[in-house]
């Protein structure tokens, strides 16, 4: 079997392949005529209050992103010829690092900067000094959603630290195994896994005619990645949250199928047709082996299709009973054929230098919920020396594929679209938000349709 861990090849130079879903990703980031941008690239932000007790913003921010290096040190390391590369670096090479890849940005927003960020092999962070935000940018093969909570995290925790010691030599201990390497995912095809493969790409095509929004399609290249988000209230996020539990559904399965829901009120089906269920899967939730995989900033994440049956007779009740099965079994089915299904994928869906990719003219929205993330975000650190006011996550969306977030962050529940202006108009993006908000604070939260439906 193919060595999977971290080897030093060199003094000071650390490898390994690169995982199964590392080698997607870099192949995915790529849509047609994007004018050297990064599709599905992930944008993490917290809104910070400072204590002036603690200096200048920047130079903690500064010390504080070397010490995410140092405990991350995989989010410096560089793919290259199928392997991950990892240079450890002196503390002069080190603040190079920190000079390339931090960076301030005088009067400019989230909104405004979001889309307009030219790919960078780099992950990097900038402080938009205005509004006191800290912005962690990365391509998508580096980390997934969760990983770039994980490095924003360990930024805020570490402006408590601003005298750090850090002996840059002995950060290669801090390494994480890849998910391949955490979960034994077999490299070797089976007939058991290519019956598995086989099935699982089947399952990415639709029996019946697809449901689709009607985009508003105002270029043939892409545009800006644009967001719009919604913020329930405390008490209709605990109204939502309570009516789940008592009615013992899935809040995961039960907010996608809210999701469906909108779609099919927006573009109601005149006969049966398919909802293609697309959602992303931690695969860290699967890890046993004692491996600080599980709290890394590396991609642990894959995609689960589904088809959903929607019909003008179909309800609520019916995508939720149709999506639980799925998210209960989770993605243990579809462990073992990881590997080889990538590879199939990637040599039917990005073949021959196409790089069309499996979004590509997709209208329904991608699914993924980050959960509660009031103990995976600091909120406060060093007594209020930081305070973190606000939280955002998405990722920018070259295709048609709208990309759907929620999660819940000091109470409230957030619904967060990013979406190509090229597209997709602000109009029906706050028309699919409103009808989510509708049938969550009325349907979901007070029991409603889904009384009476169990997993």
């Amino acid at each position: 079997m193919e060595e999977l861990s971290w080897k030093e090849t060199r003094p000071g130079r650390w490898e390994r392949p690169q995982s199964c879903l590392e080698k997607i990703n870099l192949l995915n980031r790529n849509v047609p005529k994007a004018l050297d941008r990064d599709n599905w690239a992930k944008t993490a932000v917290a809104k910070l209050e400072f204590d002036p007790a603690l200096g200048d913003p920047v130079t903690a921010l500064k010390i504080a992103w070397k010490q995410v290096r140092y405990s991350f040190p995989e989010i410096a390391a560089f793919p290259y010829n199928g392997i991950y590369m990892y240079r450890i670096g002196d503390p002069d090479q080190v603040s190079l690092w920190v000079s390339a890849t931090f960076s301030v940005v005088e009067n400019t927003t989230v909104d405004e900067l979001l889309g307009h960020i030219p790919r960078n092999e780099q992950m990097m962070c900038y402080f938009l000094a205005d509004t006191s935000e800290v912005l962690i940018r990365s391509p998508h093969y580096r980390l997934d959603a969760r990983g770039a909570i994980f490095c924003l995290n360990k930024l805020i925790q570490s402006l408590a630290d601003m005298y750090p010691v850090l002996i840059f030599g002995g950060c290669a201990n801090n390494l994480s195994p890849s998910i391949d390497d955490a979960l034994d995912i077999p490299l070797k095809s089976t007939p058991e896994i290519e019956a598995a493969v086989t099935k699982r790409l089947a399952a990415m095509e639709p029996h019946r005619p697809a449901l689709k929004l009607t985009p508003t399609i105002t270029s043939s290249l892409p545009g800006v990645t644009k967001r719009h988000l919604i913020k329930l209230s405390k008490s209709e996020t605990n109204a939502i949250i309570t009516s789940c539990a008592s009615a013992s559904l899935d809040l995961t399965a039960a907010l996608h199928a809210v999701l469906i829901n909108a779609v099919a009120k927006l573009a109601p089906p005149s006969e049966a047709k398919s909802f293609m269920a697309s959602f992303h899967s931690d695969l860290r939730i699967l890890i046993t082996k004692d491996v600080s995989t599980k709290q890394a900033p590396t991609s642990c994440t894959s995609i689960i299709t589904t088809e959903v049956d929607v019909s003008p007779t179909t309800t609520l009740e019916s995508y939720y009973s149709q999506l639980a099965p799925v998210y209960a079994a989770g993605y243990a089915p579809y462990l073992q054929s990881t590997n080889v299904f990538n590879e199939r994928l990637a040599e039917t869906k990005y073949s021959k230098g196409n790089v069309v990719g499996e979004s590509e003219g997709r209208l329904q929205p991608r699914f993924a919920s980050l959960g509660i993330l009031n103990e995976q975000l600091v909120r406060d650190v060093g007594g209020g020396l930081v305070r973190v006011k606000d939280f955002w996550i998405g990722t920018e969306t070259l295709t048609m594929r709208m990309m759907v977030h929620t999660w819940v962050w000091e109470e409230q529940m957030v619904f967060s679209v990013c979406y190509n202006e090229s597209y997709w108009d602000l109009a029906l993006v706050k028309k699919l938000l409103s009808v989510i908000q509708d049938t969550l604070t009325v349907e979901l939260a007070l029991g409603g349709m889904l009384a009476g439906v169990t997993l």
